[in-house]
Parts: structure tokens; sequence; C-alpha cells
């Protein structure tokens, strides 16, 4: 068994940069998510994310495989706004109480976004997956985008709370 009988990867050139910035968006992405937040390196990681999820994003509104924009073409929309929102909040420190809220909501939200458009290009270019649910309307799909979801929806929510316990727990001096 070849590489080519397990995965579908006939595409043309803006698709494979389309690709390989998704691949790269997914692997600092996850980088991001796990590292503790506010140092250098997670600033860093930041930035090379959201340039990647950008030519991702932007590079997903010139691929038509049915031949006009349709719903992945508005999660791509999606993905460029909640980015860019994210990234003005941090950078702006905007709105003045909350941005650290919204950014971190933008950005687990654009992630959410290029996971889901993940499991959908699984499912259509992993053979064996592609042959045991031939469209994106199975429930087997479904069910695996309602988890992603909750998964996503619970982040958002675990790192709220975090924040916000953060934000009301005095700090301790020395002294004390």
């Amino acid at each position: 068994m070849n590489f080519t009988t397990v995965i579908n990867l006939n595409l043309l050139p803006l698709g494979w940069v389309h690709f390989i910035a998704s691949l790269a968006a997914l692997a600092v992405g996850v980088l991001v998510l796990l590292r503790t937040k506010g140092t250098s390196a997670h600033k860093q990681s930041g930035r090379i994310y959201a340039l990647a999820l950008l030519v991702t994003s932007f590079t997903a509104l010139g691929i038509y495989r049915l031949g006009g924009f349709f719903f992945a073409h508005w999660f791509a929309v999606a993905a460029v706004i909640a980015t860019l929102v994210g990234i003005a909040a941090v950078h702006f420190r905007v709105p003045r109480v909350g941005w650290m809220h919204l950014h971190l909501t933008c950005m687990l939200v654009s992630f959410y976004i290029l996971v889901g458009g993940a499991v959908n290009e699984v499912f259509l270019r992993v053979n064996f997956l592609h042959r045991l649910v031939p469209n994106l309307s199975s429930p087997a799909i479904g069910a695996t985008h309602f988890a992603v979801m909750l998964f996503f929806a619970g982040l958002i929510a675990y790192f709220n709370v975090a924040i916000l316990i953060r934000s009301r727990t005095p700090l301790r001096t020395v002294a004390e």
C-alpha cells in the first residue's frame, strides 16, 4: 500500500499553499494553546499562527471545488474576521476592560474554524474514511463536528474563567 492509496492529495498549486499553511497553523496553534500565555514565545508563536491562519483563509477563498462560493468560503471569511479582531484586541488593548477575553475568544474561534475545516478535509481526503462517509452531510461528520464544538466551547469557558479568577486574586507581597 502506498501513500496515495491512503490519502488523496491531488491538489493544484493554490491547494498546496492552502494545505501547507493549514498544517502550519494547526501545529503552531496547538503550541500557542499549550504554552504559558503572555510570554515572548507565546507572542511570537501567536504571530506565526495568525499569519498562517490568514494565508489559509485567503487561499481558501480561491479554491472552488463546487464551482462557486459556498459555506466553506464563509467560514474562511469568519476566520479572517475573528483573527483580525483578536489581533486588534491584544495590540490596542480594546475594549479597555475585557480585551483579554475578546482576544482569547476570537483566537479560539479562529482555531475552532481551522479544526472544523480539517475535520471536513480528513473525511474527504483519507480514502477509507471517504468510503465510509461519502458526503459531508453524514451523521458521523456531524457528530465529529459537535464533539469539536463542545471541546472548543469548553476551552473558551476554561480560559475566560481562568482570566477572571486571576484578575480577582489579589497579588501577595513578599512580606506576607
